[in-house]
């Protein structure tokens, strides 16, 4: 059970992605600015939540994971041409979109792992 708890973070980071490139692909003028902190943070926060045999080296490897499939999401996207939409900061075009992704992406890595820090020890089957 704990090897199936150990793989949920991921899946749900990689249903994530794919749902957003889906979206992406079919609406491309369109943006979804919290998806990539979801995809972001997911993993590392689904990993602290469910007490997955989290260390701080595995929290910080599934922060930099979900970091890097949001960020490998987001220039795929980008180079498809999905992401036309606008930014927060009311810009167009890829590169702002692109920037923007980036950043937020950054954020729900940060904020994911910050909660599988805090609740890896009280989640059950934690440690």
């Amino acid at each position: 059970m704990r090897e199936v708890l150990r793989l949920a973070g991921l899946a749900v980071t990689l249903l994530a992605a794919v749902v957003w490139a889906l979206l992406a692909a079919r609406t491309p003028t369109t943006t979804y600015h919290v998806v990539p902190l979801i995809v972001a943070s997911a993993w590392p926060a689904i990993d602290g939540s469910v007490g997955a045999g989290l260390t701080q080296r595995r929290s910080v490897n599934a922060a930099l994971g979900g970091f890097v499939l949001a960020t490998a999401t987001a220039i795929i996207l980008g180079v498809k041409g999905d992401l036309d939409g606008p930014t927060l900061w009311a810009t167009q075009g890829t590169v702002a979109v692109l920037v923007e992704h980036v950043a937020v992406a950054a954020v729900g890595a940060i904020a994911g792992f910050i909660h599988a820090v805090r609740t890896a020890g009280t989640a059950p089957g934690g440690e």
